[in-house]
């Protein structure tokens, strides 16, 4: 409703500025209009009641247990439909119908990711009842896709999505794993002959890797298309590095349905040619080379104010088991839950409070999985305050040792200043002469990528993802904790009116910073928190692309000072 009101044009009102400059009068008749605009909407779209499975046709019935995500009755009405047709004709007509309608309804955002899965499980269910009945399944496929995550990227929520639903969608995907070197790509093709390759990667680090990775294949003689994926691409990099770098069709893929879409499209002859003549590869104009770069300076920004420095509350390493899930728990963001990973269309909490159905049925799902995680999930973490100096945009730092404090730094991080008047660097928040810092590592991840390939095997598809984005936001809960612990240790405990949406939104004094993001965007400074702090100990390594494995794990370089904010890039832009 809000949408209709707010972004269907009337009478050359275009914003809702214009709405609120107007009279009594005059917003009653635009009200008036709008619930008439409202009214006809609902009118004329399809309804979405679930129908009576039961006064349905066979067929309807059997495409309706795919687009319910139900298995009741499911084997026993293709025990019937077995009387009148073959297996795979099963499968490719009413199965597919129904798996069909579940991405039309995913585009339209009338489902969302959780209830896809729903389906997926019902397909798979399905389809391995029918194999059985199957002479041979070789050619039951519509096409062959190899996947995999790109060399040092330890990521793989959203390729097993992706996995997900192109192996229910009649596809047969080949999934290599993650830190997925070309060579073995190019191994993998030349064994299975795919109709296509999917890349997939989180950081900016792994973007680059796809660059690498595609020349290499193009290297080895490699054409199929390439599907790539992952938070920090866009189609604009694809089309201007990855695409020119494989000289062959590349395409992003914002998300799963979207690789679905395209596959469909690749392996319909009418299709393929419009698919490589939409993504083709888009010149780059080189920069001009006189355009003089703002130079970078190491000198302190006067938007960080100069306060008295504050001591390291303790010098020794600390290392935990985290047993209290419960708590961690209540420290997890609702929507990066529910909404990023879950799918679902709006915000979570408010919903929750109103009983929204897929809300309620969202929640009573992950409690099922906390439930379970519960019995061997683990979390641990590691961390330590040190005895910090600015020098410049450099920060070095101390630790003690039997009481005394060592004049040799332990390591130095070196950081870049923004390239602007006044640009900010990390090194602006350490307070002169020698001020504290905190690092810290903590994870969830011990495990679960094999309970969730469990899961995966079994066809239980919602709740391997579910497992795999509690642990990820657990990991992320646990460094919320453990940052609050931290503040109260350096003496600055959080005001008790302070709630945990202050906290998802950093209303506290100080700031975290991982590396990769704006104002630290080396990821390969990771190794300077693996030398201090030796998370391995916690079960956490780097990947030779200084990626964290397993993937529910945090890093973090913590600053006290009230003044710290997120670089961007514009400026006061929150980190993503």
């Amino acid at each position: 409703v809000e949408h209709l009101l707010w972004n269907r044009p009337f009478a050359g009102f275009d914003a809702p500025d214009d709405y609120r400059q107007q009279t009594k009068e005059q917003r009653a008749a635009i009200n008036q209009h709008h619930i008439a605009a409202i009214n006809e909407h609902f009118r004329t779209a399809e309804s979405r009641v679930k129908k009576k499975t039961s006064d349905l046709p066979l067929d309807g019935r059997l495409a309706n247990y795919i687009l319910e995500g139900s298995k009741e009755g499911l084997i026993d009405d293709l025990q019937l439909k077995l009387k009148e047709a073959g297996p795979l004709d099963i499968i490719n007509g009413p199965l597919m119908d129904g798996m069909k309608e579940v991405g039309r309804l995913f585009n339209a955002n009338e489902l969302i990711v959780a209830e896809v899965l729903q389906s997926a499980e019902a397909m798979k269910a399905a389809v391995a009842h029918l194999e059985q009945f199957m002479e041979k399944k070789a050619d039951s496929t519509k096409g062959k896709v190899l996947l995999a995550t790109v060399k040092g990227d330890v990521h793989d929520i959203g390729k097993n999505l992706v996995e997900i639903i192109l192996s229910n969608n009649g596809f047969n995907v080949i999934n290599l794993g993650i830190k997925v070197p070309p060579e073995d790509l190019i191994k993998a093709y030349r064994e299975h002959k795919p109709d296509a390759i999917g890349l997939s990667g989180l950081l900016v680090k792994s973007a680059q890797q796809m660059v690498i990775t595609a020349g290499d294949l193009k290297q080895a003689g490699i054409t199929v298309p390439l599907l790539v994926g992952g938070a920090a691409l866009s189609d604009k990099f694809t089309r201007t590095r990855i695409s020119p770098s494989y000289e062959r069709v590349v395409v992003y893929c914002k998300d799963a349905m979207t690789g679905l879409s395209i596959m469909n499209r690749l392996m319909d002859p009418a299709e393929r040619d419009k698919v490589a003549t939409e993504h083709k590869p888009v010149a780059v104009a080189a920069a001009a080379e006189d355009k003089e770069e703002f130079p970078e300076t190491t000198e302190r920004s006067t938007r960080v104010r100069i306060l008295p420095p504050r001591p390291a509350p303790y010098p020794d390493r600390k290392v935990r088991d985290v047993p209290q899930l419960r708590e961690l728990w209540e420290y997890i963001n609702p929507q990066m839950l529910f909404v990023r990973h879950l799918g679902f269309k709006s915000n979570f909490e408010k919903a929750l409070a109103a009983r929204d159905p897929k809300a309620l049925e969202l929640q009573n799902l992950v409690d099922d999985v906390k439930a379970e995680a519960a019995k061997f999930m683990k979390v641990k973490a590691v961390w330590q305050f040190f005895d910090a100096e600015a020098e410049g945009n450099s920060i070095k730092l101390f630790s003690h040792h039997e009481g005394t404090k060592h004049t040799k730094p332990d390591h130095v991080y070196h950081f870049h200043r923004q390239r602007k008047t006044d640009g900010l660097c990390l090194a602006d928040y350490v307070n002169p002469p020698r001020d504290s810092v905190a690092l810290f590592v903590v994870g969830a991840g011990a495990g679960i990528r094999q309970r969730a390939e469990e899961y995966k095997a079994k066809g239980e598809y919602l709740k391997s993802h579910a497992l795999q984005a509690l642990a990820i936001e657990t990991a992320e809960g646990c460094a919320e904790w453990l940052h609050r612990r931290i503040r109260e240790d350096w003496g600055f405990p959080d005001p008790a009116e302070t709630t945990m949406i202050d906290r998802f939104q950093a209303r506290y004094q100080g700031k975290r910073y991982s590396f990769g993001y704006p104002a630290c965007p080396a990821l390969e400074d990771q190794g300077g928190i693996w030398k201090l702090l030796r998370p391995e100990e916690i079960g956490i390594s780097l990947t030779e692309g200084f990626m964290m494995d397993p993937e529910a794990s945090v890093s973090a370089f913590v600053f006290h000072h009230p003044d710290c904010i997120y670089f961007g890039v514009g400026d006061l832009e929150a980190e993503p």
